[in-house]
């Protein structure tokens, strides 16, 4: 959890959040969540909404409002996603004062994804996480890509961050002072990426974050939510993304074909709707090395090692030799695909 929010949040801001989205702060269920504090509940009219609040340190009005503007846009296209609800003064978001002048906690709403998370039903994974689910997935993003090509903010002040500008990107800010081979190692991925092209076909608004933690499954359909990390970057990364997180599912040994198994059924749905060159794939290792010097920053952001296990320590300790000796995260031909 993000430390500014851990150290000013509190229950009565909760329980206002909870009543301005018609929920009664009794009924709610707190779930798992790394940067906000996420709850669960039915309104009145039995309809099961996810509460989200997180502080404007972290995310102001307007720039949540360019989430929730971006997530209707896609759901106007009739995309299986969880669409923000209003509150019930007609707000998508609602301010709550801090106590601090000047700052304050921002809360949103969302319909609540049908189905169930793939890690809580570990036999359901087993019987769905097969071929025709990876095509499925595959055209999803499709069609979430296609749609972000041809979305523009209302408004400037709306605009979704730059890939660069997510602060964990900036390792330095976060890696210890001593690990100069990680900050030189993140620096020449960043170097390469910054010369891909961008243009409308290739480079828009992502997910950013779309992984097996992030969408629902029921009924042989996925359904996509989350999109509080959405951000400006080539639609490759979504994709990358997607892969590092299955790779980090599976033991070390194992993801190489765990990843190549997943991938080639993927990218035959994805293809059904969009184009996915090979030269574009090329860019699939340096975007999982972006992935990993960003978890390992986050690692640094939102934990502190002294007070860790040594278990933990030593996957970190992993990933920190792994930067340095610029391991290739997954090792495969992704031009091949």
């Amino acid at each position: 959890m993000h430390p500014e929010l851990v150290r000013r949040f509190h229950e009565p801001i909760r329980d206002e959040a909870a009543r301005r989205y018609g929920l009664s702060p009794e009924q709610l269920t707190e779930l798992a969540a790394f940067e906000n504090f996420v709850y669960e509940a039915e309104n009145d009219d039995g309809e099961g909404l996810i509460l989200r609040i997180s502080h404007s340190t972290r995310r102001t009005i307007d720039y949540t409002l360019g989430e929730v503007e971006f997530v209707r846009y896609l759901a106007a296209a009739r995309i299986p996603i969880a669409s923000p609800v209003l509150s019930d003064s007609g707000q998508f978001v609602e301010r709550i004062e801090d106590r601090e002048p000047g700052s304050y906690f921002v809360a949103t709403a969302f319909e609540r994804a049908p189905g169930i998370v793939f890690d809580d039903a570990p036999p359901l994974k087993e019987r769905y996480w097969k071929p025709p689910l990876f095509r499925d997935m595959g055209r999803l993003f499709a069609r979430l890509h296609n749609r972000a090509q041809t979305y523009a903010p209302s408004s400037p002040r709306l605009k979704r961050q730059e890939w660069h500008e997510y602060d964990v990107v900036d390792i330095d800010r976060f890696a210890p002072p001593e690990e100069k081979l990680v900050r030189e190692r993140t620096a020449e991925i960043i170097a390469r990426l910054n010369q891909l092209p961008r243009t409308p076909e290739s480079y828009g608004l992502i997910h950013a974050d779309l992984h097996m933690h992030n969408f629902c499954f029921a009924e042989g359909k996925i359904t996509a939510f989350d999109f509080d990390n959405c951000e400006y970057a080539w639609f490759v990364k979504d994709i990358a993304v997607l892969l590092f997180y299955i790779a980090r599912g599976e033991a070390r040994e194992a993801r190489d074909e765990a990843v190549a198994a997943f991938l080639g059924p993927f990218l035959e749905g994805y293809r059904e709707l969009r184009r996915m060159e090979r030269e574009w794939l090329a860019a699939v290792p340096d975007l999982l090395a972006l992935q990993r010097s960003m978890n390992y920053a986050l690692f640094h952001q939102y934990r502190d090692p002294a007070v860790l296990d040594e278990s933990t320590l030593d996957r970190w300790g992993r990933f920190r030799r792994d930067i340095e000796a610029d391991t290739p995260v997954l090792q495969l031909d992704f031009t091949s695909f």
